[in-house]
């Protein structure tokens, strides 16, 4: 299902009924940009806070607008599961000293346009949001009693015409008005706001409420004390702004409180997204920023790693043609494994995607993952059970423990994030160290293109005439090692930081400076007491 600011506050109360009967929910996300800076190339080189520190200054000019979220219930009687997917269409938004911005590359509109994006449901339906920090500026405001005024501040031209044909209204009733009530129809919420303040502020006598039957309606009542009407409270006044304000952050609040395992497919760009979206500035603190994310989302399962590292137990003949979403889950869908549909529970979805459903669209995508997550948790606990049998949710979420709070990072130097604990060390082989003989100054492109067909690696410039190579295996290593033994132009040996480093050599030479200096020292006050 589709949700936009149309239709979230009448869906609101179901989403959270369902999101409460789930065992698990997934989710995706789709972004404003394709990440082809140089910061967000993958090099083999990279830890995860050096990936991290890398891409968070850039982040922040992206931002989410799709997000999909499938919860899945389990049906105990019929050993299944009903899927509710949806997909929230995200709109930045500018309220008072906040103007949510972000930018657009052309090569992400053609992306999108080949997709079927709909920008004009991003722009006109999508739903507003708010970070943890801008929430907290906003409810301070309104505890300072600033709000109303900055909101007034920055009212443009039209607004403020608006505001006054209200003001207008109101006084020429009261001057020459016979009827007890007047009604405004105000959609937007922030308008209405502000009118129900102005008036108040401007006729003191007056009482005014909302409607019960229609949200939008502002009534007025010329009688103060009308009998059955009591004046809208300020503070009810200030969480309804508020609610309609935060928006899609409602569900952000939602699946933090009732804190159900939150699965997705390779998910480390979306967590760093989520936290510069929804809790606030991505932190300089790689552990910090680690933190944030495990006291939102307390149990985190990853099927890109999940998958990868499974798969290592499938024969070359088994396995699936990559661990890409797409790939998975029509592997899965498929019944490739024949051996292990035994028990397999039927997945449903309780209403049915569009049917010219494209991959990259958040929802059906969100969907992907978790159903990709349950034939992977029946695998695990089938394995831990040491038979093929039908197992519930919970036997599916401890057999997949061990993964649990590990994201995937692709193609670095360590296998994944961990959110709980320090990352693990790397698992690449050594480095290699080339020197150039014949050239004085290294050119990286000819060594990467002479090295290239060795296999997956990555090279950088580490001095005048040397360069460092990361390589994806230890077989790569070796071929490398072994092929430049003895070549005349360059010299390859594993990098040793003593041997190559000018910091590690310069560290060598101080010891023994300071060694040579103490013994020297040492043998003079020795040769000097047997003389006296």
């Amino acid at each position: 299902m589709e949700i936009t600011k149309n239709n979230f506050s009448q869906e609101l109360d179901n989403i959270t009924n369902n999101l409460k009967r789930s065992c698990f929910v997934s989710f995706d996300a789709e972004f404003t940009a394709i990440l082809s800076d140089e910061c967000f190339n993958h090099k083999l080189f990279d830890t995860s806070k050096e990936r991290y520190d890398l891409i968070k200054n850039e982040v922040s000019k992206m931002i989410i607008t799709q997000f999909g979220l499938t919860m899945f219930q389990y049906e105990r009687e019929q050993d299944s599961y009903t899927a509710v997917g949806y997909t929230f269409h995200l709109c930045p938004q500018a309220f008072g000293d906040i103007d949510q911005s972000f930018i657009f590359q052309a090569s992400t509109l053609r992306f999108l346009c080949k997709h079927k994006f709909n920008f004009n449901k991003f722009i006109y339906e999508g739903l507003p949001y708010l970070s943890k920090t801008e929430e907290k500026l906003i409810r301070q405001q309104l505890q300072d009693k600033t709000l109303f005024i900055n909101l007034i501040n920055k009212m443009n031209m039209d607004d403020e015409r608006t505001l006054q044909h209200y003001c207008s209204e109101v006084s020429k009733w009261l001057m020459n008005g016979d009827e007890e009530i007047l009604y405004f129809d105000i959609e937007n919420p922030v308008m209405r706001y502000i009118v129900h303040n102005e008036i108040r502020l401007r006729f003191p006598d007056v009482l005014m409420t909302d409607s019960l039957g229609n949200s939008n309606k502002v009534l007025i009542y010329r009688d103060k004390n009308v009998e059955g009407a009591k004046s809208a409270p300020i503070t009810v006044l200030e969480e309804n702004l508020i609610s309609n304000i935060l928006g899609f952050s409602q569900i952000i609040n939602l699946l933090a409180e009732h804190k159900k395992p939150i699965v997705g497919h390779n998910i480390f760009l979306d967590t760093i997204l989520l936290h510069s979206q929804f809790i606030g500035p991505l932190p300089k603190n790689y552990s910090v920023f680690k933190k944030n994310i495990n006291d939102l989302f307390p149990t985190i399962f990853d099927t890109k790693y999940i998958s990868h590292e499974m798969g290592r137990k499938l024969t070359s003949d088994e396995t699936w043609k990559s661990n890409a979403l797409q790939d998975l889950y029509e592997f899965f869908l498929e019944g490739k494994l024949s051996w292990l549909q035994t028990g397999m529970n039927i997945v449903k979805l309780k209403i049915p995607f569009d049917v010219n459903q494209t991959y990259h669209e958040a929802g059906w995508d969100s969907y992907c993952s978790g159903y990709c997550f349950i034939r992977l948790g029946h695998w695990a606990a089938c394995e831990a059970n040491g038979n093929l049998k039908p197992v519930g949710p919970k036997e599916k979420l401890a057999a997949l423990s061990p993964f649990c709070n590990k994201v995937n990072i692709i193609r670095e130097a360590v296998p994944y994030m961990n959110l709980v604990n320090n990352d693990p060390p790397s698992h690449r082989p050594d480095l290699l160290h080339v020197k150039s003989i014949k050239e004085r100054v290294i050119n990286v492109e000819k060594v990467t293109s002479v090295l290239a067909s060795f296999g997956s690696l990555d090279i950088k410039r580490y001095g005048r005439r040397t360069a460092l190579v990361a390589t994806s295996s230890r077989n790569v290593a070796d071929r490398i090692l072994k092929q430049f033994r003895n070549d005349g132009e360059y010299r390859i040996a594993p990098y040793r930081f003593v041997k190559h480093s000018p910091v590690g050599r310069v560290a060598v030479w101080s010891s023994a400076i300071i060694t040579g200096s103490i013994l020297f020292i040492f043998l003079h006050r020795n040769v000097n007491t047997k003389i006296l």
